[in-house]
């Protein structure tokens, strides 16, 4: 499996983000997307040219937002616009809060102060799923061939320090791949195990992105393991009630 980042100028609201990327793409040598290729893309870049912007300056905080930002020394105008973009406040913790957002465990619903100009958030894509399929569709149809497309949000893992990539939306793959029934090395049958593949080309293309100023928002993945396929793919996401985390939470 290859993995290749692609570096752009930095991308701005009024960029067309299929323009930049092809752009950027042809100005490596030898390099063109192929059929079957997966296209990760940083979910910063999607809101960025979806308009996911807000002025932190212009929000009037609520009395929640004031206590929730008592209790996480957050600055109280983000964390009405946390409040917002949350499905669900689960607790405030110092310089952030958890919270589920479209069905995951967030931290700060997805709201991030990096990667925009001083005193801007950004959001997540509004509906990520349909985000990836609209570009998939347009990349597909201005380069002929059949490709994935993945976005991209960084993830923090429970009890664990640091930053994954995880898959937030996704088209023209399968997000997981069924390995039920199938047999181990030793012939054991494989009795609920479901590999997340979108999840684990997503983390393989973090690498590359980073989380700074590397300004790496593509990465093409060529020869991934992968499903390819046309028909909407049922969600990742599962009920709280079948998470093996989700007791312990209180939620």
């Amino acid at each position: 499996m290859n993995v290749i980042g692609i570096k752009t100028p930095l991308i701005k609201p009024e960029d067309d983000l299929v323009e930049v990327i092809l752009d950027s793409i042809n100005n490596y040598k030898n390099l063109e997307l192929k059929d079957e290729d997966i296209l990760v893309l940083a979910s910063s870049a999607v809101s960025t040219v979806e308009g996911r912007i807000r002025n932190i300056d212009a929000v009037n905080p609520s009395e929640k937002a004031k206590e929730l930002a008592r209790e996480s020394d957050l600055d109280e105008r983000l964390v009405e616009i946390i409040i917002h973009e949350s499905d669900e406040i689960l607790h405030p913790f110092k310089d952030c809060i958890l919270t589920i957002k479209d069905g995951m465990l967030r931290i700060n619903a997805g709201v991030d102060r990096t990667n925009v100009p001083s005193g801007k958030a950004l959001l997540l894509p509004k509906n990520p799923k349909k985000s990836a399929a609209k570009l998939r569709r347009k990349i597909e149809a201005k380069t002929g061939k059949k490709l994935g497309v993945i976005i991209s949000d960084s993830h923090v893992n429970p009890l664990r320090r640091g930053t994954t990539g995880q898959a937030i939306g996704t088209s023209g793959i399968k997000e997981s791949l069924d390995r039920r029934n199938e047999r181990d090395l030793y012939g054991n049958v494989l009795q609920i195990t479901f590999q997340g593949v979108g999840d684990q080309l997503a983390a393989a293309a973090q690498l590359l992105m980073g989380e700074a100023d590397e300004s790496i928002p593509a990465v093409v993945i060529r020869g991934a393991k992968a499903a390819f396929s046309n028909k909407p793919e049922r969600s990742l996401k599962i009920p709280p009630e079948k998470c093996v985390y989700s007791k312990f939470l209180d939620y």
